[in-house]
């Protein structure tokens, strides 16, 4: 009778863990400098900070460095990071600060080092 009932309990706990909804990865922190990241599933809500742009060297034309020198990010108001849908974007090449709030839906980066979470 013991084995039985150690056998049913094997079963129920098996079949629980079959039908258990998948585990979500945690946010990321920091975010990698490229990429689009959506806001939930792959980054935390929150002030972020990056040290500026991933450039080894800068290519300077008249006074001004080139756009592939510098760091740019945008936020989006959907999860498509249509640009048409920008809330707000900057670009440079020393540090900045990104705050993706309740209202942002994705948030991307280009050549910038990575963020990390401040807030």
């Amino acid at each position: 009778m013991m084995v039985q009932t150690r056998l049913v309990g094997v079963a129920l706990l098996a079949a629980a863990v079959a039908f258990a909804p998948p585990a979500l990865a945690d946010p990321m922190d920091p975010i990698p400098g490229n990429g689009v990241f959506i806001v939930g599933p792959d980054v935390a809500p929150g002030l972020y900070h990056t040290a500026g742009s991933a450039s080894v060297f800068g290519v300077w034309i008249n006074n001004v460095p080139t756009q592939s020198s510098m760091c740019s990010w945008f936020t989006y108001g959907t999860a498509d990071a249509a640009k048409d849908h920008v809330l707000q974007t900057n670009t440079s090449i020393g540090p900045m600060y990104a705050n993706i709030n309740s209202s942002v839906k994705a948030f991307e980066s280009q050549n910038c080092q990575p963020w990390t979470r401040v807030t």
